[in-house]
């Protein structure tokens, strides 16, 4: 018996196929609606652990349940958090919310030490439970700051509402949430942390609860933060579930509330829009975001701390990339620096089909000398960064690796599933020479080359992920005079002119050399952005490469002294909680610090 699930509807199966080889059935997605029941048309793969259906196209991969991890849960001692001050209600009543609807939330509150100010502060209290058993609380004080429990699970605001509607919105924060709640939107969760997209356990622990959900409104706050958290929901959740809110000049559904009344929030659910599946748009499609853009600048890629590699190139998702280099420059070992900085400083997950980087434990001590700043070996790191780093290693990269190479449809399916079962935003495919053409030997290389290009930036973009591929150039020559390999093109890849034409990123590594072998230093030709703008300005960024733990550094070519980091980069600090952004500012004479009766 094996349990898989659809990828497009994400629902699951129970089927029954031998342990090896190909199993053909008929499919569990489409068959018992068609008149010829019995139909095998559908094959799973059972060493692959992949399935497809002849007839509907549906793709399918095994499923994995999600592992239910162990949290620490707060003492819940009872108090009586009805009795709110006069002030505090008096607070609410100002932001449109009755005291009717905080009684039915539990909404408290209670004199809490807050790490921001260092000291006992007068807070409102946001219970976060599930299957109604308290295991998260929120604090808020008058200076809008916030605190979650330490060490407890990471979980939606009134959580329960995923198991009793079929139609759930999303917003960003209590005080949104209670804004619906108010108007009579029982349906409704927040995310615990506001529009931080790094940080997402509560989605990955909701996984089977989500699956279940038929329409997600999302009603995200109205501004570029809010813009990318939509987006981060809709490449989880899947457009085709997924309908949308116009906020118009407010910048969020309490700012509309306060402003219109509860009737102007229920009219906001009533015409809100499923998102748009078709090729063609009018202004009107994205008007929210061209108004944001206009009032915020447009949407800068990704800097990783590096002044000169940041001015030539900046990390968008949504974007298809190729890197080359000559054998042993150090292509991978680049692109695996990159994304670990991406990982530490945005929290981006990463998902890796990566033949060349066998066996996976030395991919893994690879990538952990990058995270720590040590090598993994024992005399070289203590517990406490052997705990930490694979713990990070572990909650953050994913790889794919078969026992026999896939086809690209195989690779992008099992991508396609980390991105909604594990949020995972850039992906790496090493090397592209390991890809197998599949059954269709009749292409010649370069239609191929062609298909497989656009099937990456077709997955790239409906994802909205980074995808990464690595290429090997065609044989180079060496120079003659200094005997060393030059820096590689796009043009230089074998078979085809279209790594260098359908690209958004074009990079290409080179080591320098000195008898033959590689030195600590090179260079990175970032010869293509696809909007100069906003992706970076093109160029070349000299480094220095640490062997003691992978990492690179700028190498200005001067007098300056390189300075190599060996720092920790996920020491205990890093696993905090998290503290949401402020909520839109209020007046000074509303705030809470005198709102206790005592």
């Amino acid at each position: 018996m094996e349990t898989i699930i659809s990828l497009a509807t994400r629902q699951i199966y129970d089927i029954t196929a031998t342990k090896h080889g190909e199993n053909n059935m008929p499919c569990p997605e489409c068959s018992t609606n068609r008149r010829k029941k019995n139909t095998k048309c559908f094959s799973y793969n059972a060493e692959k652990e992949v399935g497809y259906c002849s007839h509907c196209e549906a793709r399918f991969v095994k499923h994995v349940p999600f592992e239910n991890k162990q949290y620490l849960k707060p003492e819940y001692v009872w108090e009586n958090f009805t009795k709110l001050s006069d002030k505090a209600v008096k607070w609410f009543e100002g932001r449109g919310i009755s005291q009717r609807t905080l009684l039915s939330k539990q909404i408290g509150q209670k004199m809490e030490w807050m790490p921001q100010t260092e000291k006992e502060e007068s807070c409102i209290v946001f219970p976060y439970f599930k299957d109604g058993i308290l295991v998260n609380t929120k604090f808020r004080d008058g200076k809008k700051n916030f605190k979650l429990f330490s060490g407890a699970e990471l979980i939606w605001w009134n959580y329960d509402a995923l198991k009793n509607f079929e139609e759930i919105i999303i917003v960003e924060g209590e005080i949104d949430a209670l804004s619906f709640i108010q108007a009579g939107f029982e349906n409704v969760v927040s995310v615990p942390n506001g529009a931080s997209t790094g940080k997402m356990e509560y989605f990955d622990s909701s996984f089977d609860d989500l699956n279940k959900i038929k329409t997600f409104i999302l009603a995200t706050d109205n501004d570029l933060k809010g813009i990318e958290l939509k987006n981060d929901f809709l490449r989880r959740l899947g457009i085709e579930k997924c309908k949308t809110v116009n906020l118009k000049q407010f910048k969020d559904v309490n700012e509309l509330l306060m402003s219109d009344g509860a009737e102007s929030v229920q009219n906001l659910i009533k015409t809100a829009k499923d998102v748009k599946l078709s090729d063609i748009y009018t202004v009107s499609d994205f008007q929210n975001e061209i108004d944001s853009y206009f009032e915020n600048g447009l949407p800068q890629g990704l800097e990783i701390g590096f002044p000169e590699l940041d001015k030539k190139v900046r990390w968008q998702t949504g974007r298809f990339g190729v890197v080359t280099g000559a054998p042993s420059s150090g292509k991978s070992e680049w692109v695996d620096f990159v994304y670990s900085k991406l990982n530490t400083i945005y929290g981006w997950k990463l998902g890796y089909y990566s033949p060349e980087s066998m066996p996976l434990p030395l991919h893994f001590s690879r990538v952990f000398q990058k995270f720590v700043g040590k090598r993994y070996e024992k005399g070289q790191i203590s517990e406490a960064e052997k705990e930490t780093g694979e713990e990070r290693i572990n909650d953050n990269i994913f790889w794919v690796a078969p026992d026999d190479d896939f086809s690209v449809d195989e690779i992008l399916a099992r991508f396609e599933y980390l991105v909604k079962a594990k949020g995972c935003k850039a992906f790496v495919i090493d090397p592209f020479n390991r890809i197998e053409q599949g059954q269709n030997h009749s292409d010649s290389e370069r239609l191929f080359i062609k298909k497989t290009l656009v099937k990456m930036i077709s997955f790239a973009k409906k994802t909205d992920s980074l995808l990464l591929l690595i290429a090997h150039p065609t044989k180079l020559q060496k120079d003659k005079t200094t005997g060393h390999f030059p820096m590689p093109t796009m043009y230089d890849i074998s078979g085809s002119a279209d790594f260098w034409n359908m690209v958004d990123y074009g990079i290409a590594v080179r080591r320098e050399q000195d008898d033959g072998k590689y030195l600590s230093y090179g260079q990175v030709s970032i010869a293509k952005t696809k909007i100069n703008y906003t992706m970076g300005e093109t160029g070349i960024w000299n480094f220095r490469y640490n062997i003691n733990n992978g990492r690179y550094s700028e190498d200005y070519l001067d007098e300056r002294t390189i300075i190599f980091d060996n720092s920790n980069w996920i020491t205990k600090e890093e696993f905090k909680p998290v503290i949401e952004k402020p909520l839109p500012t209020i007046d000074p004479d509303q705030a809470f610090e005198d709102m206790f009766d005592y």
